[in-house]
């Protein structure tokens, strides 16, 4: 049985050429080792219904977790735009958020690295840079980069699915 699913050892396997791929396209037979399967064969290889009652538990939980990541990343957004909505600095001789005026007796200044604006230490992160000298974010462009983290690995996420949908599931 196998000599007709795979050959005889002495042949070489060669692969088919555009006419013959497009001809067993039409014919719906394919070129795979469950070509020669009788149709009994493949309704013994049907899941049972335990099977598919455990596969469609865990899209279930998915979608669950996908619904809790979703009100997740809103939380995020909607803090990050009150955090733009409540700074009162101008940037520039006040700190952006607290708005803590930057003297020789008050708390020292630091530069956003994205938004280009003064921060007090308080309102600033320091981040881990490629330079020796530590490299400074405001608290919204650090909140920012996060949910601009998300919301990328996200899409990134959805395009990878469906490249994997539309090439496992030809139409």
């Amino acid at each position: 049985m196998t000599d007709t699913m795979f050959g005889s050892e002495n042949e070489h396997w060669v692969c088919p050429n555009d006419r013959q791929l497009a001809l067993r396209a039409k014919l719906h037979t394919g070129w795979s080792i469950h070509t020669f399967q009788s149709e009994r064969q493949r309704k013994a290889q049907t899941l049972e219904k335990r099977e598919l009652d455990l596969i469609m538990s865990v899209i279930h939980r998915a979608e669950q977790l996908e619904i809790i990541e979703q009100h997740r990343i809103g939380r995020l957004v909607e803090r990050l735009e009150n955090m733009r909505r409540s700074a009162v600095g101008n940037g520039l001789s006040q700190c952006l958020l607290c708005g803590e005026v930057f003297g020789l007796l008050s708390s020292p200044s630091v530069l956003c690295l994205d938004c280009c604006m003064k921060v007090c230490t308080k309102c600033g992160i320091e981040t881990a840079g490629s330079q020796k000298r530590a490299q400074w974010l405001c608290k919204i462009c650090s909140e920012r980069r996060e949910v601009c983290g998300f919301t990328f690995f996200d899409i990134l996420i959805k395009w990878f699915l469906t490249l994997q949908a539309s090439s496992y599931f030809p139409e």
